[in-house]
């Protein structure tokens, strides 16, 4: 994914970044958009393994909770490994083929903001042990999300690709052959290193 960026793209995800960074370190953290996404893909995920919704609150004191019947690891890793915010900004992409060069470019902007937002909010909550990461423990839980972040992170940049939507087969398929072949060598590296 990386050879099909321009250095031109890889400036404007770097901007998008800083400039989260710069309101996230030195201004004001949007806590309340963040909480809102993040108890929204609990309560999206609950609805799709069919559970029932109980309660939906969001507070500036306590943060948020969706009170529903049973939980499971998809349901408490959802806010996550899903990047909320960045799929809504994916969607008028993804339905509006084509476009001009320059909505590709603010979307790749508003992109990296809205995963180094992600990002960091979710460091915050392994860091701090929110409950939905404790569940599960949190070795696995974070297994579980890059492996989920690693897979979202290509097709969350392909509108700003050269190659759009359609690189990703190829991509994944030159993802998964470098890791076979990774793995591949493993046991020899082992075998090297324990002699």
């Amino acid at each position: 994914m990386a050879d099909s960026l321009t250095m031109t793209q890889g400036l404007i995800l770097l901007s998008g970044v800083v400039a989260y960074l710069c309101l996230h370190l030195l201004l004001r953290k949007p806590d309340r958009m963040y909480l809102w996404g993040h108890e929204f893909t609990h309560l999206l995920v609950a609805k799709l393994f069919l559970r029932k919704v109980h309660g939906f609150h969001i507070t500036s004191r306590s943060g948020g909770k969706v009170v529903i019947d049973r939980t499971n690891v998809a349901i408490d890793l959802a806010p996550y490994a899903l990047p909320f915010y960045n799929l809504v900004a994916l969607l008028p992409v993804a339905l509006i083929p084509g476009g001009e060069p320059y909505a590709r470019m603010i979307y790749l902007c508003a992109a990296a903001f809205l995963f180094s937002m992600h990002i960091l909010f979710s460091a915050e909550g392994f860091i701090d042990g929110q409950p939905d990461v404790r569940r599960s423990g949190r070795i696995f839980s974070l297994a579980i999300v890059l492996l989920m972040l690693m897979f979202w992170t290509p097709v969350l940049a392909s509108p700003g690709t050269r190659a759009g939507f359609s690189g990703l087969p190829a991509f994944y398929r030159l993802w998964i052959r470098d890791g076979i072949d990774a793995v591949s060598v493993l046991p020899g590296f082992i075998h090297y290193l324990l002699r």
